[in-house]
């Protein structure tokens, strides 16, 4: 159980068996958690009704920026273009976005929603060169068959 991972079900359970007189030590060595653990729950479910199981408290901590309904929003956009940046997004969505960093929703998108990240190979683009080349190779074999094509493609298998 420990701190801050009990279930409402595990607090359940200590609570009946304090309820049905055993001690707090057997509780707590039934669920594998501190005595302390099991005075504590107790000490909040004492003001509580009969049956009634104490919430969790509330955490400190920063509100979340964005909604479960924006971030499918930001899910779907993502998964419709991969390659969509959050700033993209940012810039697409202004009146869901207004307020939220751009590194929000990178963590949104990477640690919440799992989704991976990905940079574009970098590549030399073609020169006038090359392009000149490519197309004087095409319309020199352009009239040649698949049969002559099979041909060079055998003769490169073949040892020499």
């Amino acid at each position: 159980m420990g701190h801050n991972k009990r279930t409402l079900h595990e607090k359940a359970r200590a609570l009946t068996q304090l309820e049905l007189g055993m001690s707090v030590i057997r509780v707590a060595a039934d669920l594998k958690v501190s005595r302390q653990a099991i005075y504590n729950l107790n000490h909040v479910a004492a003001p509580l009704p009969s049956g009634a199981i104490p919430k969790r408290k509330v955490r400190s901590g920063a509100v979340r920026k964005t909604s479960i309904r924006t971030d499918n929003i930001l899910k779907r956009e993502v998964m419709s273009d991969p390659a969509v940046t959050a700033s993209t997004l940012k810039k697409k969505h202004p009146d869901l976005l207004k307020h939220v960093a751009i590194r929000t929703i990178q963590h949104r998108l990477q640690k919440d929603l799992s989704l991976p990240t990905r940079r574009a190979a970098m590549k030399p683009l073609l020169t006038e060169a090359m392009k000149k080349k490519r197309i004087n190779f095409c319309k020199k074999y352009q009239h040649w068959t698949s049969d002559d094509w099979k041909k060079v493609f055998r003769n490169r298998l073949l040892p020499a």
